[in-house]
């Protein structure tokens, strides 16, 4: 993954509440920051809040990260995001995350999410708009 190729970044600091005994983040934590990039890039390109009644729910299906260098409490990162793919039903969002001091990079991942319907327990189309939305602003054909 390439930095060039994600438009959207939210940053923040490493939390003492994030490292272990061991001094770095733990390996953990990255799927939380991964989320935090997540719902600030939904929240700012669609508006799309996330409280008791959300427009859209969305759910994640499988998660995947690989951790390239060690950050510690203190450090500063910068979390991209974007969805490289959609379906009618699902979309996968790639992550880079690094240091915003050095540039390296700290951590990438992947996940696929699903629009979901949490009253009938069924996967369900993502809407036309949101799916319009999403596919001007990471340019996919969708």
């Amino acid at each position: 993954m390439k930095i060039e190729d994600f438009h959207f970044f939210t940053e923040f600091p490493v939390r003492f509440s994030d490292v272990d005994s061991l001094g770095h983040v733990n390996n953990a934590v990255y799927l939380s920051y991964f989320e935090e990039a997540r719902v600030h890039y939904f929240n700012n390109l669609i508006n799309l809040k996330f409280d008791n009644k959300p427009s859209l729910s969305i759910i994640v299906l499988e998660i995947k990260c690989a951790y390239r260098s060690p950050a510690y409490f203190g450090d500063t990162l910068r979390a991209y995001c974007r969805v490289s793919w959609m379906r009618t039903k699902s979309a996968e969002m790639q992550y880079l995350i690094t240091d915003i001091k050095t540039g390296r990079k700290v951590a990438d991942g992947s996940s696929i999410l699903v629009a979901y319907d949490y009253q009938t327990g069924q996967a369900i189309a993502i809407p036309d708009d949101i799916r319009k939305a999403i596919a001007d602003y990471d340019v996919i054909t969708i």
